[in-house]
Formats: C-alpha cells, sequence, structure tokens
C-alpha cells in the first residue's frame, strides 16, 4: 500500500478540488512506490497513463473554473501546470528509455510530489480562497 500524502492542512475548501487532489496525490505515492521497489513495468505504465489522463482532467477543471470567474492570476497558474505537465511528460519518456532506476524514483518525488504538495499549499490555497470568496461551485 502507498503512503499516505494527503493531510487536511492541504484543503483548499472546495469539495471537488480537495477530492481531485486527494487522488493524485494517492496515485503520485503509489508511482513513487512502484518505481522505488521496482515492481513491474505494466503497473507503472498503467499508473503513469492514469496520471497523464487524470492531471489533464484535474487541471482543465480548475482552468476552467478560473476563466468562468476572471481569476486575476490565472496566466500564472497556468503556466504552472503546463510545467507540471511537461515534468510528468519527460518521467515517462525517462522510464521508457531507463526503466525503473533509483533516479526516476528520486526525481518523481522531487519534481513531481515535492512540486504538486508545495503547489497545493500555495497557489492552490490561494485559488481556494478566492473561489469561496465569490461563493463559485467547482462541479
Amino acid at each position: 500500500m502507498a503512503r499516505e500524502l494527503w493531510e487536511d492542512s492541504l484543503s483548499v475548501g472546495v469539495g471537488l478540488i480537495d477530492e481531485q487532489h486527494k487522488m493524485l496525490l494517492s496515485r503520485l505515492a503509489e508511482l513513487s512506490d512502484a518505481v522505488s521497489q521496482r515492481q513491474g513495468s505494466g503497473q507503472i505504465v498503467g499508473t503513469l497513463s492514469f496520471l497523464s489522463e487524470y492531471v489533464d482532467f484535474h487541471f482543465s477543471t480548475e482552468e476552467r473554473h478560473m476563466t468562468a470567474n476572471d481569476y486575476p492570476k490565472y496566466d500564472d497558474h497556468r503556466a504552472a501546470h503546463e510545467q507540471f505537465k511537461k515534468t510528468l511528460r519527460r518521467l515517462s519518456e525517462d522510464f521508457e528509455e531507463e526503466g525503473a532506476t533509483t533516479g526516476l524514483a528520486d526525481s518523481i518525488n522531487t519534481l513531481l510530489i515535492n512540486w504538486f504538495l508545495k503547489h497545493i499549499q500555495q497557489v492552490d490555497q490561494e485559488l481556494g480562497k478566492f473561489f469561496r470568496k465569490k461563493g463559485v461551485e467547482v462541479t
């Protein structure tokens, strides 16, 4: 079982966004564990594929509501999302070329998990505050 990365302090106070964050953190932890334990490539590829699709889904959810509500920091927030997606693609390519290596496990922890936690704690907290203040329902 993957370690639990979610903590209540990460909540942005917007139910759907929090639920999507929980799912992403759970899958990132699964990926990290699978790579560090050098589990079968099928599981790792499956988790990478899920993450790629779910990250697109989650980010588009946030971005759709940001544009609909004239979020003033939309451009910066979207640029951060694009950076994360680019990093995820690069790490997927690294896995395809090199397999489950210690370096890849370290990169997943540093470049994906730590980035995403920091993003939630700073950027998404601010977004959540904006949504709550405006009474935005994220569906």
